[in-house]
């Protein structure tokens, strides 16, 4: 037999359980979400002293520089790497830590301790691997004719932060993909 179902006797206590949520959502997601919409249709001052609502203005010149463009397609460039590199580099460790192997839990630890690692600390420690002049990884690569430079090269850099992030999400992708094979 099933759980049974409660029920409420009448309105106001639902109303009072849910209203703290309510009110919450509200105040930190809708209100602000609206007020962006708002200031979008607005020109402000460099100090934000006095503004000015010039309507659909603001996404016409949006829409109509290239730039824009460029950061679209680097940023869908970014996140299809960083997801297909962190899945299917976790779904690859899953596989091999879902195996019955000697030290399989010390193996699994080692695995998920990445995601402990603050994200400001993931980026000083690939910093100083790829750092171009002193950097271990940067410097291996220069003595097999790979020049490498993120400072210069803006697909360099692309490629040290699609890493970086990628790094960060396999431990995270890795704990789903062993929780479901077992």
């Amino acid at each position: 037999m099933g759980p049974e179902r409660v029920t409420f006797g009448g309105r106001l206590l639902p109303a009072a359980l849910i209203a703290p949520q309510l009110l919450i959502v509200g105040l930190f997601f809708y209100w602000p979400a609206l007020q962006a919409v708002w200031q979008s249709f607005q020109m402000q001052d460099a100090f934000g002293l006095s503004t000015e609502f010039v309507w659909f203005e603001n996404y016409r010149a949006l829409f109509t520089d290239p730039g824009y463009y460029q950061a679209l397609v680097t940023t869908l460039v970014f996140a299809v790497a960083v997801a297909g590199l962190s899945l299917g580099f976790a779904l690859l460790l899953a596989t091999m830590a879902d195996r019955e192997i000697r030290g399989a839990g010390i193996y699994r630890t080692l695995l998920i301790w990445p995601y402990a690692v603050a994200p400001a600390v993931a980026g000083v420690l690939f910093g100083f691997l790829f750092q171009p002049g002193l950097g271990l990884v940067a410097r291996g690569l220069n003595q097999i004719g790979i020049p490498w430079n993120p400072l210069l090269d803006g697909n360099h850099a692309m490629i040290l932060v699609v890493m970086a992030a990628a790094w960060k999400q396999v431990s995270y992708n890795f704990l789903f993909f062993l929780a479901g094979l077992q």
